[in-house]
């Protein structure tokens, strides 16, 4: 009986090693068919179907039949450049030309047998290891005026697959280098250390009109790492730690966002030859919530929710020793909107926690003077230039502190329509020192505070392109100055100057005891050359001056005084001169 039994297993083991062995050999002689075959028909493909342009070069494909498995070695594919010129020539030639490589493709899961009887192919994993692709795009070549409309990327593959279906694709440790082409404009843009992740890929007739998937995927994300951008003037690096993006929620975040001038503060405007703005800005994070890539990527239309940004740091500087050479007109913040060729609709930027700091080294100083705001916080609404009769202005609400100091309470309001040009801006300051103010003050405009208290400060400005209006209630205590000299910085040969101002000029107070308040109405031309910034400076203190009792007749009174105290100065050092000379002469006439 155990004789039998054993004989029983004997047979069976060798008739499974015989299926094994016959299987294994049907499998290794159909992979080595069908991988020759394969290979010279993705070869095919790509030629015919590019008419010629392009070739794809394959160092290794393997085909694990019966593991569901399809390796490709080193796939390169290349643009032929004999073909691009005769199509150049033909005026046939595409404005896109594209590089693409990559260390390895692996397709793991697939369901050969559905695929031979339906035509439908059903994978797991597409695993892309790292891909490198290079797009050239040539401007000045005039794009092809197709008769019909472009196939559908199902309808290219309608001959040969009646769907497709894939769990997930992986580009791992990826690069893009873009070259834009225009003239003698030209851009790159290189993208390193990315990554990029497509969830539940489905090509068939109606993936295409599916409005849940983007690009065929119910889910694209997006990872880029260290990346780093030189701009096309040389003059700063833009610099992103890590970028993420994701189709489901249309969210994009970034962190560490950068921009670094590439020179120092002292040798920026001289490189670039005139006086400008050096900035440097870092933040810790944006995320925008709400994106619509669609209409970003095929109609460059730039349309979110929300705009979130996370301690902004922005250092301005400007060295005013060189010549201002640049006296185009600049535009105001809702002109500069209304001349982006592309439509705009940004419902709500929101940011936290801010700091802005501009610093200017006048003309023949040494030393430069800052004024800083901190702890900025600020909502935009409506940033758009799409005309909306139910939304006609763009609305920013702002609030920070002065100098560290008073709280500063802003809200702007711009008109959208371009033909509405008036915009207005309401303000107030809260209690402060007005000491604070020294750092500024001290270096660029020549004066120190020696005491003073702000109660409050009310402004509107109500202004277009050209003019402004300015109303200010400037309530404050105990305000007395010290005048520096421009040379020395120091209060040298002052102390009568500053004495008079404080005298005759400035108003110790406001209110005075039994007098009404102060309240400044003044009127601003604006400098078209100069920025926004400029112009509302300018206008605040257009209206500051009289908020302190300054008036044009003491102006004039106190440029007498100083004019009679030069010219007693001159005097009195020419009498001391001939007295000194007569003195050397009698001592000569002594010697003799």
């Amino acid at each position: 009986m155990r004789t039998r039994k054993r004989k029983i297993l004997t047979w069976i083991a060798i008739i499974l090693i015989a299926a094994i062995l016959v299987l294994g050999g049907t499998a290794w002689y159909l992979d080595a068919r069908l991988e020759p075959i394969l290979k010279e028909q993705l070869q095919s493909k790509v030629r015919e179907s590019s008419n010629g342009l392009y070739r794809l070069e394959l160092k290794g494909l393997t085909i694990k039949l019966f593991l569901g498995r399809i390796y490709l070695t080193e796939p390169h594919l290349i643009a032929d450049t004999a073909r691009y010129k005769q199509l150049k020539s033909a005026n046939l030639a595409p404005q896109s030309v594209f590089d693409v490589y990559c260390q390895s493709i692996a397709l793991t899961d697939i369901n050969f047998w559905n695929f031979y009887k339906s035509k439908k192919l059903t994978t797991g994993l597409l695993l892309v290891k790292e891909p490198r692709l290079l797009w050239i795009k040539d401007l000045t070549i005039p794009g092809i005026k197709k008769k019909e409309p472009p196939k559908t990327l199902f309808e290219l593959l309608k001959p040969v697959f009646n769907s497709i279906a894939l769990t997930e694709i992986k580009f791992v440790d990826g690069e893009v280098v873009y070259k834009r082409i225009f003239g003698k404009r030209n851009t790159i843009l290189n993208v390193g250390r990315l990554t990029v992740l497509l969830d539940d890929v489905l090509i068939d007739s109606l993936a295409e009109i599916d409005s849940t998937r983007f690009f065929y995927s119910k889910n694209i994300r997006v990872r880029i790492e260290d990346h780093e951008y030189l701009s096309p003037n040389k003059r700063y690096k833009i610099v992103v730690g890590q970028l993420n993006l994701a189709t489901n929620d249309s969210s994009v975040t970034m962190q560490n966002v950068t921009l670094k001038p590439q020179y120092k503060k002292q040798d920026f405007a001289k490189m670039v030859g005139e006086q400008t703005d050096r900035f440097s800005i870092s933040v810790d994070s944006i995320s925008i919530e709400g994106l619509h890539l669609k209409s970003f990527l095929f109609d460059e239309r730039i349309m979110a929710n929300k705009i979130s940004i996370v301690r902004p740091f922005i250092e301005a500087f400007r060295d005013k020793n060189l010549p201002n050479k640049n006296l185009k007109e600049k535009l105001l913040f809702h002109e500069m909107l209304q001349q982006v060729k592309h439509e705009v609709l940004i419902k709500k930027i929101q940011v936290t926690d801010g700091r802005v700091e501009y610093e200017e080294l006048p003309l023949g100083r040494a030393k430069s003077g800052t004024i800083y705001f901190t702890n900025l916080n600020a909502t935009l609404t409506n940033v758009s230039n799409l005309l909306n009769p139910a939304k006609p202005m763009i609305s920013i609400k702002s609030s920070a502190f002065l100098m560290g100091s008073g709280e500063l309470i802003v809200d702007f309001n711009f008109p959208v329509n371009p033909k509405e040009k008036t915009f207005i801006v309401k303000g107030k300051i809260k209690p402060m020192e007005l000491k604070r103010m020294n750092p500024a003050l001290q270096s660029l405009a020549f004066v120190r505070i020696k005491t003073g208290k702000l109660n409050s400060m009310d402004f509107t400005i109500k202004a277009n392109s050209s003019t402004s209006k300015t109303r200010m209630e400037f309530l404050y205590d105990d305000l007395e100055i010290q005048l520096l000299n421009k040379e020395t910085g120091t209060t040298e040969n002052q102390g009568f100057v500053s004495t008079l101002v404080n005298a005759i000029i400035i108003s110790k107070s406001n209110p005075i005891p039994e007098v009404p308040i102060r309240i400044a109405n003044t009127t601003y031309h604006r400098d078209k050359t100069r920025s926004v910034f400029n112009f509302l400076w300018k206008s605040l203190f257009t209206a500051l001056k009289p908020s302190v009792g300054i008036t044009d007749n003491k102006e004039e009174k106190i440029k007498s005084l100083k004019e009679k105290q030069v010219s007693h100065k001159l005097r009195k050092k020419k009498k001391k001169e001939d007295k000194s000379r007569k003195e050397q002469i009698e001592k000569q006439v002594q010697k003799d």
